[in-house]
């Protein structure tokens, strides 16, 4: 996989030169343990990838998948950032999410990785089931995680597909709209920065990785259902779960618009409206750009050619985005 990873670089005028950022996840990584490490110490070795001094290199760990020993291995190698898939603080919710570990692991983690000082970041979930009727305080939960001093969380809302057992129990919008609200709010406070729809950090403490995807820079991915984007070659590939070999997705100049707004609208960066817009087109859109900021659901600077969505923004991203397509 990794040599048709290579392969496919080259045949797009392409190569991995040292790597600005590192991110291993997908899964459950720590489960490899410092024989992982090793593994993965060997592979960027043998195939001359070298990481850039201060290089985001960042590992997903979650509860009850690690040893102290593990942690140091993957410390060793160049690891300077962990995603601690925690999701819950209720025992109740765990088990709702399938999830293998105890709110003792949780704590265990939340605990060992503060006395280390690492810098990790927490990713955490709304919208579970029995929301409503189960009372859950997000807010309460969400206040004891930071006693521990993330310096970054990803919150989710919970997607249902196909066959899900607890699809029917899943919160009303309303109730939904409330909770993530009331989660950027809190966050706010507590000097969290919204800078992706479901990403909040400290300043400065932004995911590097994830938002060189979102600004629509090149990515390189390796792995099952792992996706990579070539911006030059306007090429995205994603791997197979099944084989060792990805599918391409060459995209039109459309298909390229269209992301980039999309992808823009998502991460407080905001677009510039004139590079995604002719003067025809904002004529068209400024009445409505005007409603969303009286609205509170984006701030706009007609002067200046600006729009970035609030949290209430993103929330309806979808449909904003629906909004501008009716006028054009």
């Amino acid at each position: 996989m990794w040599a048709r990873n290579k392969a496919l670089l080259l045949e797009n005028g392409c190569e991995m030169n040292r790597l600005q950022t590192l991110y291993i996840g997908g899964g459950t990584p720590s489960l490899w343990g410092a024989r992982g490490a090793q593994f993965l110490q060997d592979l960027l070795i043998r195939e001359g990838v070298e990481l850039a001094e201060g290089c985001e290199f960042t590992l997903e760990v979650n509860p009850g998948t690690w040893t102290e020993d593990s942690i140091k291995a993957w410390k060793d190698l160049g690891v300077s950032r962990f995603s601690l898939g925690i999701q819950s603080l209720r025992a109740d919710y765990l088990k709702i999410l399938d999830r293998v570990h105890s709110v003792d692991d949780v704590f265990e983690t939340l605990k060992y990785f503060n006395s280390i000082d690492a810098a990790f970041s927490v990713d955490f979930m709304l919208g579970l089931p029995w929301s409503e009727s189960k009372d859950r305080q997000i807010e309460n939960e969400l206040n004891e995680i930071l006693s521990f001093k993330p310096e970054h969380l990803s919150l989710y809302i919970l997607t249902a597909k196909g066959g899900y057992p607890y699809k029917e129990e899943l919160p009303e919008d309303d109730f939904l709209e409330t909770e993530y609200l009331k989660v950027a709010n809190l966050l706010k406070q507590k000097g969290f920065g919204h800078y992706e729809v479901s990403n909040f950090a400290q300043k400065g403490k932004e995911s590097l990785h994830n938002l060189q995807y979102w600004r629509g820079g090149s990515v390189a991915a390796v792995g099952p259902s792992g996706v990579g984007f070539l911006s030059k070659e306007s090429l995205r590939y994603k791997w197979k779960t099944s084989e060792a070999s990805p599918v391409l997705e060459n995209l039109n100049k459309e298909e390229v618009a269209l992301e980039k707004l999309y992808l823009g609208l998502r991460i407080s960066d905001g677009i510039v409206l004139s590079d995604h817009f002719d003067s025809s087109e904002l004529k068209a859109l400024r009445p409505l750009f005007s409603d969303w900021a009286a609205k509170e659901l984006a701030q706009y600077e007609e002067e200046g050619h600006h729009l970035s969505l609030t949290s209430r923004g993103y929330l309806v991203l979808d449909g904003l985005i629906n909004q501008i397509f009716s006028r054009i």
